[in-house]
Parts: C-alpha cells; sequence; structure tokens
C-alpha cells in the first residue's frame, strides 16, 4: 500500500463561509498523518506522537461510548430455514394473510398509523441462496419443498446419525452435508453422518481479494477437535461481548502459519430453554455461514472445543475494529469515505441476499491487512425475505445499540429491518466525521438532542427541513443529501440501499484496495496489524 500522497493535504482549506467541504483538520495535519504513518511502520520503538486531529462538531453532541454500551440482548430473527417453514405453512391456508402475526409482511407495520410503502422495491434475489424448487405465479408465493440436502439452517425435522465417538462435533456451512438436529447434536456430542474433510479453510486474508482465490467455508470431519483443525486458542481474549468471549487461534499449515479467531459462546442460563439457548447459538451460523463477499467476516465453521463449549470459528481480521480507529482519531478525509464506501458494499451485498444485520456500529467492524472493512457479528440479523420471495418480511424486536437505534425500533411495532441498518449507517458516518454521536437514542420523548433533530426534520422551512444542523455541519458538502435521507426519521421518507449506493458523491469515492495507487492507508488498521501479526511470529 502506498505512501500516503502528499497532493491530497495541500488541498485542504479553511471552512468556508457555507461549511468546510473536507472535514477540517487544523494547520497540523500532514504532521499528524506522517506520524501516525511511523507509528504503524515503527510500533515497537513507540516513537510516534499520538494523533491530535479529533474533529468537534459544532452541534451539542455525544460522546463515543465504550464497546458494548447500551446494547440489548441479542434476539436472533428469521433464519432462511425458519422462514422457510413459515412461508410453507402461510401457502397451506386460504388465506396467507392470518399468518402476518408471526411475521408480518410490509403492509402490517405502520408509521405514525401509515402502512410502510408497497412501491418500495426489494433487493434482488440472492445468487448465493439455498437452492429451493419454488417460484411466483400471479403475484402469489408458490409452496417451496427443499431438496434432500438441505442447508444448515434447516433446522427442525431433520435427522442425525446416532452417536458413537464422544469426540466433539462440528457444524460446517458446506451445503452438501446431511440434515441433523442441533437439539440431539448439543446432547453428548453425537458424531455426524458427513463427507470427507474438504481442503482446509482460509487464512486470516479468506474472502479479501474480492472474489479471486477467496476460501469459504468447507465440510470436515465432525468428529475432529477444535485444536486439531484451527489450532492452540490463546488464553487471553482479543475481544469480549455480552455473550461469548472471541480469542486467537492459530495452527501451522505445512510452512504457513494460519489464524482463526474463535468465538466461543456462554453457557446456557438455567432461566433460559434449551430451545431457546439452541436458536440463539445457531442463528448468527446459520445466517453468516452463507455470505461471501470482500466487505462481510468469513465465517468457518461451528464446533466444539476439548470443554464442550460450542464455538464459531471465524477469519481473523489482524486490523482491529473501526471502533478503535475512530477513538484514536486523526482519519484523513478520503480513509473516512473509504470506509463508509466498503460498509455500503457490504450492507448493499446482505440485502442482496436477503439478509439484515441490525447491530451495525463500529464495534462489529473489523479490518484486514489489505484495506478490506468487514462487517461481522450477525447475532442480531435476520432473513427478510426469502430468495424466490417479492414480499419482505418485517421484523420485530429491539435490537442493537442504543445510539445506532433507527427511531421506528423504539415504537415496539413490526418495521422494515433493512431501513434500520441504512440509519445506522448514517449514525456511523457521523461518528467517522466527528468521533462523536448525534444524540444518545433516536428518542424524541427522552433524547432533547434527538427531538430538536426531529422537529428540524419537518420544519415548514424548507431550507431547514432539508438541512438540518446536525447534518450542515458534515463534510464534504456533497455527503448532506445523502446522510439527511439515510438518517430520515420517517422510514418511510428514507433512502433504500439502492438509492445510496446510486448517489453521485458515493460514486465518486475512492476504495484504496480498488487502486494501484490509493491516496490514504487505513493507519490504525496497519498498526494493529503489524502489533497482532508480529506477536505471532507472521
Amino acid at each position: 500500500m502506498a505512501i500516503p500522497d502528499s497532493s491530497e493535504e495541500t488541498t485542504l482549506t479553511e471552512d468556508g463561509p457555507d461549511g468546510p467541504d473536507k472535514p477540517p483538520h487544523g494547520k497540523n495535519a500532514i504532521t499528524n498523518l506522517s506520524n501516525h504513518f511511523k507509528a504503524a511502520l515503527n510500533i515497537s520503538n513507540n516513537t510516534a506522537s499520538k494523533p491530535s486531529t479529533k474533529q468537534i462538531s459544532p452541534n451539542p453532541s455525544v460522546p463515543l461510548p465504550p464497546p458494548e454500551a447500551g446494547t440489548y440482548d441479542k434476539q436472533p430473527g428469521h433464519t432462511r430455514g425458519s422462514l422457510q417453514k413459515l412461508t410453507t405453512h402461510v401457502n397451506t391456508i386460504s388465506n396467507p394473510s392470518s399468518a402476518s402475526a408471526s411475521s408480518p409482511t410490509q403492509s402490517d407495520s405502520d408509521w405514525g398509523g401509515h402502512s410502510s410503502p408497497s412501491s418500495r422495491q426489494p433487493s434482488q434475489p440472492a445468487s448465493r441462496a439455498p437452492s429451493m424448487s419454488a417460484g411466483t405465479s400471479g403475484g402469489k408465493l408458490l409452496t417451496a419443498t427443499p431438496k434432500k440436502a438441505a442447508p444448515p439452517d434447516a433446522i427442525a425435522g431433520t435427522t442425525v446419525t446416532p452417536a458413537r465417538s464422544p469426540k466433539p462435533p462440528s457444524v460446517h456451512s458446506d451445503h452438501s452435508a446431511h440434515k441433523f438436529n442441533l437439539k440431539d447434536l448439543l446432547a453428548n456430542g453425537p458424531k455426524l453422518n458427513r463427507k470427507a474433510s474438504q481442503r482446509s479453510a482460509g487464512s486470516s486474508d479468506a474472502g479479501s481479494d474480492g472474489g479471486k482465490g477467496k476460501t469459504k467455508s468447507s465440510a470436515g470431519d465432525s468428529a475432529t477437535s477444535l485444536t486439531k483443525k484451527y489450532g492452540v486458542c490463546q488464553k487471553v481474549a482479543i475481544g469480549k461481548g455480552a455473550t461469548s468471549v472471541v480469542r486467537l487461534a492459530h495452527k501451522w499449515d505445512r510452512a504457513e502459519e494460519k489464524l482463526y479467531a474463535v468465538k466461543q459462546f456462554r453457557a446456557r442460563r438455567k432461566n433460559e430453554t434449551e430451545k431457546e439457548y439452541v436458536k440463539k447459538l445457531t442463528a448468527e451460523f446459520c445466517i453468516s455461514s452463507t455470505l461471501h463477499h470482500p466487505n462481510v467476516v468469513e465465517t468457518v465453521d461451528l464446533i466444539q472445543d476439548e470443554n464442550q463449549h460450542w464455538c464459531e470459528v471465524m477469519e481473523f481480521c489482524p486490523g482491529g475494529d473501526l471502533y478503535a480507529a475512530i477513538k484514536k482519531g486523526g482519519m484523513s478525509p478520503s480513509e473516512v469515505e473509504c470506509c463508509f464506501k466498503q460498509i455500503l458494499n457490504g450492507v448493499a451485498y446482505l440485502h442482496s441476499q436477503g439478509v439484515a444485520h441490525r447491530d451495525i456500529k463500529p464495534e462489529n467492524l473489523f479490518f484486514d491487512t489489505k484495506g478490506h472493512l468487514k462487517i461481522g457479528d450477525y447475532g442480531a440479523s435476520t432473513v427478510y425475505r426469502l430468495p424466490w420471495e417479492s414480499t419482505v418480511h418485517m421484523s420485530t424486536g429491539l435490537c442493537g445499540s442504543e445510539p445506532y437505534i433507527a427511531p421506528e425500533q423504539f415504537l415496539g411495532k413490526p418495521y422494515d429491518a433493512r431501513l434500520v441498518d441504512i440509519w445506522a449507517c448514517g449514525i456511523v458516518y457521523y461518528c467517522l466525521h466527528f468521533q462523536e454521536l448525534p444524540w444518545r437514542a433516536a428518542q424524541p420523548g427522552t433524547d432533547p438532542l434527538f427531538a430538536s433533530y426531529a422537529q428540524a426534520c419537518v420544519s415548514p422551512q424548507a431550507a431547514v427541513s432539508a438541512c438540518p444542523p446536525t447534518i450542515n455541519n458534515l463534510s464534504p458538502r456533497a455527503c448532506r443529501t445523502l446522510i439527511r435521507k439515510m438518517l430520515e426519521p420517517d422510514p418511510r421518507l428514507r433512502s433504500s440501499i439502492e438509492e445510496v449506493v446510486a448517489h453521485p458523491w458515493v460514486k465518486t469515492i475512492e476504495i484504496c484496495h480498488e487502486v494501484k495507487e490509493p491516496k490514504h492507508i487505513h493507519v490504525s488498521a496497519k498498526a494493529m496489524g503489524l502489533l497482532h501479526l508480529g506477536s505471532n511470529g507472521v
């Protein structure tokens, strides 16, 4: 990756009368960026000065809270398997709308007494979605009949081979495997009747080459232990959440050491039924294992370790998360925009697969060593549409982290999960620009900052409603119309991901790993990558 070209910094100007065209970095912007780069290349010497280019929002705003602050319990949404069962049931009754209570469609949700817009077009059907013999006729959904080799998320109504070995099993994301019942799988570690092991799973850069040589999740011997397949896990955690701990595993494969991030799930709570635990445990894997994109963290395996703890094996992103990069500060304008566009590309892919993340935030966005920013942690994600469907299944439940939650989620009514992701992306851009949050929660009754913003959005003065003060201070100026549509309090008027990526400003943004001589480097990710990989002898 090339050293930042000085021509970019020389174009930075002081704020004009109409607001800045670039994020203001002050007089020492060039020096601080140079120091960042030195810190990345000399991490062991620690000779670089600490950056001091933090941008302060002219508006009253909220500091970034600690990771996991204000996070609601992750309640998994639909997987393709559960939604397939529901769809099949709906089509067996004479009036499909009678089943809308359990999974409402678009017309069931309202905002202020109005139904959601039926004119909003769903994302394109998933090309990698499980193959199902279904279709549409006259706008009505035909009953779907799954093939014999069901995907891993076809949980219910499946069979399992009797256990013959006490060794811990694994559940891979290869769709050629036989069906299994996860309830039985959790009991005493039965051995699944699976095909022989294929090639080993990907290294830390799996899926980071834009589709070339991308290593996807592969089937393997279910009796093989976590240590034998993916190496020894470090005792020190590289990440902690409310329901899991993430550790780094490294294994020598011939002359190469491969790194994996291993998420160990919590044990089942006393007040939690086995069915509830299984759903929470497997929902993330059932969705994430079908996703393969440069801006999505690759999921490799679901397996038990030697202590019978369930673990999800993922590609390791040594560059750290976006939260750490934002807190460190000093990101150049082109670096901010590059991060934002990569997030949008990842969300566009998820929505094209019928998946909504529902927990987009800096803590769930991870860097690899090549400048890719990847979306991870699918514990709150949901499938809102099956491949053959045109109807969008609405979501319920309050999930995510409070500062990034869209206002319609607080109403307790069904909502379009796609638009929740759009709102969260808009908040993340604000964080990238100011290293602060615009408000603590998008609730007019409890947060005066958001109340003022919502009031400005419906102001009778066109100039105020089109660009409220919170939006008017963002830069470059070209981004303001887009962020205003992304942070539209009324979800009926909010932009879709297709409209966002088609915005003229977004099209002009340069992604660093797509050009030969990028204008920036992701300094924090570079430094973290050298720290992680250097400490592991890679």
